[in-house]
C-alpha cells in the first residue's frame, strides 16, 4: 500500500510536500517537465537500463499497472508514468527508449527521462533517492522509491521496490474516486 498516505494498510497520513519540478529529455527527445502533468496523477520511479536486478523488476511491475489503467481509461489521461533515470552518461534517450520497448512501454502515457548528468543528478537529489557508485564495475548502488504525485504537483506518498501493483491500481482507485 502507499506509505504516508494513510490509505488502508499504510502509515498515517502525513502532509502532502510540493514536488520538485524539473524539465528533463525523454525517450523520444521531447522536453518533459513535472509541471505539464498538473490536473493528473504522476506516478514517478527511478531506474538505470544497466541494473541487472530491481529497476527491471520494478519496470515490469509498473507495466502491469500500465496495462491495468489502460483498462479503465485512465491512463496518460488520468495517470501518467515518469521513469527518471539516475545513470544519464549510459542512458541516453535512444537507450531509454530501447529499455522500454524491451517491457512493451505504452509511450502515449509512460515517458522515460534523462539528460545532462549534472541537471539529472539536481533533480535526483531533490527527491533524496540515494545513490552511490558501487564496488562492481558498471553498477550503482541505489534506493528505488516509486513516488505518487497529486494533480497539484504534490508527493503524496512512496512505494518501496516490494510493492504489489494491485495495490497501485487500488490506491488510484481512491485517488481518483473511482
Amino acid at each position: 500500500m502507499l506509505l504516508a498516505l494513510g490509505l488502508p494498510g499504510g502509515l498515517p497520513a502525513q502532509s502532502p510536500s510540493p514536488a520538485p519540478d524539473f524539465v528533463l529529455i525523454n525517450q523520444d527527445g521531447a522536453r518533459v517537465s513535472l509541471h505539464q502533468f498538473r490536473g493528473r496523477l504522476v506516478i514517478l520511479t527511478f531506474i538505470y537500463t544497466h541494473c541487472p536486478d530491481i529497476c527491471p523488476l520494478t519496470t515490469a511491475k509498473l507495466v502491469r499497472v500500465q496495462n491495468e489503467l489502460k483498462k479503465r481509461g485512465w491512463f496518460g489521461r488520468k495517470v501518467v508514468l515518469l521513469a527518471m533515470t539516475f545513470d544519464p552518461q549510459r542512458d541516453t534517450p535512444a537507450v531509454m527508449k530501447a529499455y522500454a520497448a524491451k517491457f512493451k512501454v505504452d509511450h502515449s502515457g509512460w515517458h522515460f527521462l534523462s539528460g545532462d548528468p549534472a541537471t539529472v543528478m539536481k533533480v535526483v537529489q531533490a527527491y533524496r533517492v540515494p545513490v552511490r557508485p558501487s564496488a562492481r564495475p558498471g553498477r550503482i548502488d541505489h534506493g528505488l522509491p516509486t513516488l505518487v504525485i497529486d494533480s497539484q504537483g504534490r508527493i503524496l506518498g512512496f512505494y518501496n521496490p516490494d510493492f504489489d501493483p494491485q495495490d497501485v491500481v487500488r490506491d488510484l482507485t481512491h485517488l481518483l474516486g473511482s
